[in-house]
């Protein structure tokens, strides 16, 4: 079977499995993107077999009045989720990879040809990969100033996601309607003077977004619990005032659904197991994230609320 046809069953099979936008990378560009990592990567993700890759995109609703009901139990404080934890969009992304993967092997199989073994349709989402340069590389999108990966129609709107393919595919890039392409950032500023920290000044620096800090422990750096206000996780401050920032009110998911926010009072109070429970299946649901980390960005918008009296 030709590489064009492999490739149609591919389209059609992400098509099927309503993956909105993809772009192809071929094996040498995926493997030339990924040459830097460590062999523990390349182990983990059986980089050495992939002749090729699915970059992904899945755009995200505000979420803006989805909050489960017992949150009503709960008054006082909010501490705010950014919008692309309000629920599980990388957990959907990779279950859309995973129905079109399984779609693409029944037909590759249904046509005599060999489709290869489900480890070798590897669906990723948040990974170790390098996900935003390998989007770039396939030509999903642009990057922005804010460091975030432009999607035309959605700006950073938008989760990424990789399927590792067994051959090389040829061909398209499916973004979104061209009429509604976005011009590049050029000489606009305003995700960086929106940053409350500055991490935008002369290029993104990590050690000045509050993004970063959200999920690590310890205590925070002076200027970071400064600006903190009353976020629990995540920031969207450069987001909110892109003007390419254009979140999706038809997008669709049932998985781990948190809503904006979670009560400070709650994460205060209820032991681990608790709360552990209640964010399995979330964006928030990841082993690695530590509860008391959670409880003292709670702490923060707690004394935030205690301070104003209110909620900005």
């Amino acid at each position: 079977m030709t590489a064009e046809r492999k490739t149609q069953i591919l389209e059609e099979s992400l098509s099927g499995a309503e993956v909105p936008f993809w772009a192809f990378l071929g094996g040498d560009d995926l493997q030339a993107a990924c040459s830097g990592l460590g062999a523990a990567i390349h182990s983990k993700y059986g980089l050495a077999g992939a002749r090729g890759a699915v970059l992904a995109a899945l755009p995200y609703a505000e979420l803006s009045d989805a909050s489960p009901g017992w949150l009503s139990a709960w008054p006082g404080p909010r501490a705010m989720l950014a919008r692309f934890a309000r629920a599980d969009w990388y957990g959907e992304l990779v279950a859309r990879l995973k129905d079109a993967a399984g779609r693409a092997r029944a037909l590759l199989a249904a046509a005599a040809e060999l489709p290869g073994g489900r480890d070798s349709w590897r669906c990723l989402s948040n990974s170790g990969l390098p996900e935003r340069e390998l989007a770039m590389a396939a030509g999903l999108g642009e990057r922005g100033r804010n460091g975030l990966v432009m999607l035309p129609g959605a700006g950073a709107a938008c989760v990424l996601g990789v399927l590792l393919l067994p051959f090389s595919p040829v061909g398209a890039v499916k973004v979104a309607d061209p009429g509604l392409l976005s011009p590049s950032c050029s000489s606009c500023r305003r995700c960086v003077e929106a940053c409350p920290t500055g991490a935008l000044e002369g290029g993104f620096q990590r050690s000045r977004c509050i993004q970063h800090w959200s999920t690590r422990p310890g205590e925070l750096p002076p200027a970071i619990e400064a600006a903190w206000g009353d976020r629990l996780y995540g920031c969207d401050s450069c987001l909110e005032f892109c003007p390419r920032f254009r979140c999706d009110g038809g997008a669709r998911t049932d998985r781990g659904v948190l809503g904006p926010y979670l009560p400070a009072a709650w994460l205060a109070d209820t032991p681990e197991e608790g709360i552990r429970e209640v964010l399995k299946g979330s964006a928030l649901g990841l082993g690695w994230m530590r509860i008391e980390t959670f409880r003292r960005n709670a702490r923060l918008a707690q004394g935030r609320f205690d301070a104003e009296g209110r909620h900005a």
